[in-house]
């Protein structure tokens, strides 16, 4: 005979395990796409459906994306062996990052989670383009990552920590002018994330924009995005999701 404490704390245990496991980590299988889509204005296929539809975006986005789906694969090909290319951010977030700085002519920008470059090389080949004063601060905790861009521009690489993390982005921070546009591409955990979102909330500048890939890896974007910011969007890519909001 089994006893009923035996039954039960079994599974009390085990959902507590999953419960911690997704705070610290997120969620391997992804928060359901009906869960995001309730905390969302719109779901686009593409980067051009998005473009055609948000009119906060300037229209001239849309003819810098072949330019950019150009140099994705040319920063593929070239990109650093700094991590596993696993970690890499895919064409629909280069072509976003690219469009978008070039037609806001954003000045400072915030990245979070380098890798091997993909998402840098995007930011610094846009910021090229719009002009000498633009600037990107890139936070990671591989030290290798310092070397994922060597062109030219005013690039900024901080090295974080793997202990009080938090705390050593906040300080660095906090020191910044205001922010135009904030990429998440880092740990993708729900505490981590939620901290990040919010950061970049008071970081950024009035009617800035938070990116975020990987929306999918916990409940945090969901959370966050309709009640802490004015809109915000879902763009498909080939293995996840990317968050677009505005401040």
């Amino acid at each position: 005979m089994i006893n009923r404490s035996q039954q039960i704390y079994p599974s009390i245990f085990q959902i507590f395990k999953k419960r911690l496991y997704l705070f610290l980590y997120g969620d391997r299988d992804g928060v359901s796409l009906n869960f995001l889509q309730k905390s969302t204005n719109g779901i686009f296929q593409s980067i051009e459906d998005l473009l055609d539809f948000e009119s906060e975006i300037p229209k001239k986005a849309s003819q810098y994306i072949g330019t950019a789906s150009s140099l994705f694969k040319e920063v593929s090909i070239n990109q650093s062996s700094i991590t596993s290319k696993r970690w890499n951010a895919e064409e629909n977030l280069f072509v976003l990052l690219y469009c978008l700085i070039r037609s806001n002519k954003s000045k400072f920008i915030v990245e979070t989670g380098v890798a091997n470059g993909i998402t840098t090389n995007a930011i610094m080949n846009a910021l090229k383009q719009t002009g000498k004063d633009g600037e990107l601060h890139s936070f990671d905790v591989l030290p290798e990552a310092k070397k994922a861009y060597s062109g030219p521009g005013n690039w900024n690489f901080h090295l974080l920590p793997t202990k009080n993390t938090a705390r050593k982005i906040k300080g660095i921070v906090s020191k910044f002018p205001k922010v135009d546009i904030w990429i998440h591409d880092s740990d993708h955990g729900y505490r981590w994330q939620k901290f990040e979102y919010l950061l970049a909330l008071a970081s950024l500048s009035d009617n800035g924009i938070l990116i975020s890939d990987d929306i999918d890896a916990s409940s945090a974007w969901g959370e966050l995005a309709k009640t802490h910011f004015r809109k915000s969007f879902i763009i498909f890519d080939s293995r996840k999701f990317i968050g677009i909001a505005f401040k």
